[in-house]
């Protein structure tokens, strides 16, 4: 896949064999995410293919963010439901701290696999 990518990029398109056309592409832009190398079965990216790809690292929201996040997500879930509508901020305080001690208390140095993103907390 990202020998394709990096074909794409540095030839302006591709081959399509199906009626043999060559495929132009023109103001493309390519936008992923993705884990670092260290975490379990992923593989560095080649310089080859780092050169048309500028990095933007992006970390994980801390605690303040988490909850107006998850504040708000919660304000919109429990918005349906008028009876809970006064338990979003002990809801959001609660998942939060599940998701903080978790996080603190399984490390990939326990296990490789144990990597806690926000994701988990939705």
């Amino acid at each position: 896949m990202i020998s394709f990518l990096r074909q794409l990029v540095e030839a302006g398109g591709f081959w399509r064999p199906l009626d043999a056309t060559w495929i132009k592409l023109d103001r493309i832009q390519f936008v992923g995410a993705c884990n670092p190398p260290t975490d379990p079965g992923l593989a560095v990216l080649t310089q080859k293919f780092l050169r048309h790809a500028p990095l933007v690292m992006v970390d994980y929201p801390g605690e303040a963010s988490l909850n107006q996040i998850y504040g708000t997500f919660n304000t919109a879930a429990l918005k349906v439901v008028p009876n809970l509508r006064g338990h979003t901020n002990p809801l959001t305080s609660a998942m939060v701290e599940c998701y903080l001690a978790s996080q603190k208390r399984f490390t990939s140095d326990i296990q490789a696999c144990y990597i806690y993103s926000p994701h988990e907390v939705t």
